[in-house]
């Protein structure tokens, strides 16, 4: 059989160093990951038994990678969203012929809808 090299990180090793004081019930564990490249790294995880601590490890490494590429980003959407701020009142200067210009709160209101959901967001991703 031909052996072909996997392109998936692995875990290799996985030793139960001890049991935690502070949570009863919960162990330390050392997990061997062998990368892409071939380099091997020692993570700790926590968990009530292996598989719990490896899903915690990954689900970990998962969000600290969300949050790099959000966090590259972020300046991307936040000149965004003032441009749309500061683009719809002008536009809308222009072609107005009336004086009815209540549609000039929209950037306003849209700024309180974004920050209002981004906190329900919060509030339900901190719940679990």
């Amino acid at each position: 059989m031909e052996s072909k090299k996997s392109n998936r990180r692995k875990a290799i090793d996985c030793q139960l160093i001890e049991e935690s004081s502070t949570n009863p019930g919960y162990f330390k564990y050392m997990i061997t990951v062998e990368e892409i490249d071939g380099t091997i790294n020692k993570h700790p995880a926590y968990g009530v038994d292996m598989q719990d601590a490896i899903r915690r490890l990954v689900r970990t490494e998962n969000a600290d990678k969300v949050v790099r590429i959000v966090e590259k980003k972020q300046h991307f959407f936040l000149m965004a969203l003032f441009a749309f701020c500061i683009i719809i009142p002008l536009v809308g200067a222009f072609n107005s012929s009336d004086n009815k210009n209540w549609w000039m709160l929209l950037p306003l209101v849209t700024i309180i809808v974004v920050f209002f959901s981004f906190g329900i967001l919060d509030s339900y991703r901190s719940e679990k």
